[in-house]
């Protein structure tokens, strides 16, 4: 049998033993990288997926922050169009909202503001929060204290504070007497 002559590059490919495929320090170094290279993905997934949590929270929070804003002037209006009579006169827009300098609370659906408890809110099956006893109703991390503080006879400075966790989302803003009757 003839012997078999190898060209060079054969030869390198092979190793300087002839025999083809990788070393164990080779295949080590190549684990290594491979490794390094998902461990790099998984903590960046982790890392969006936690930041995706937080920002949740915090969109979540603020909206229901302005949401307290919104139940505020929704009473307010709610005065002025269902009591005409009263003889409160000029100040019959502040009814039920003068007592909350120490914080309420309140949903969308109520007509008046309740002291503030630290009841948790609750997502109810028509996709608003509340306070609801109902069991059927999704329990959250989020309460919401409002707080309503006369600025003059014709001006309330509202603060609207939800907490969760150690985190707390705050709105301020002032509400006026919009309807003066001549």
């Amino acid at each position: 049998m003839a012997p078999t002559v190898k060209t060079k590059k054969e030869t390198a490919r092979c190793g300087v033993s002839g025999r083809q495929g990788f070393t164990l320090l080779e295949t080590m170094f190549a684990i290594l990288i491979v490794s390094v290279g998902i461990l790099g993905i998984h903590n960046g997934m982790s890392f969006a997926i936690k930041n995706t949590k937080i920002a949740r929270e915090n969109f979540v929070g603020t909206y229901l922050a302005q949401e307290g804003i919104e139940i505020v002037k929704n009473l307010r209006d709610y005065n002025w169009v269902n009591d005409n009579s009263d003889p409160l006169g000029p100040n019959r827009w502040t009814i039920g909202l003068e007592s909350c300098n120490l914080g309420c609370q309140a949903d969308y659906t109520s007509t008046q503001l309740d002291p503030f408890s630290g009841a948790i809110l609750k997502l109810k099956s028509n996709g608003l929060y509340g306070y609801s006893s109902d069991p059927a109703d999704l329990e959250t991390i989020y309460r919401r204290k409002i707080t309503i503080v006369p600025a003059s006879d014709h001006e309330l400075d509202i603060t609207v504070d939800v907490f969760w966790g150690d985190t707390t989302t705050t709105v301020k803003e002032n509400i006026y007497n919009w309807y003066m009757p001549s």
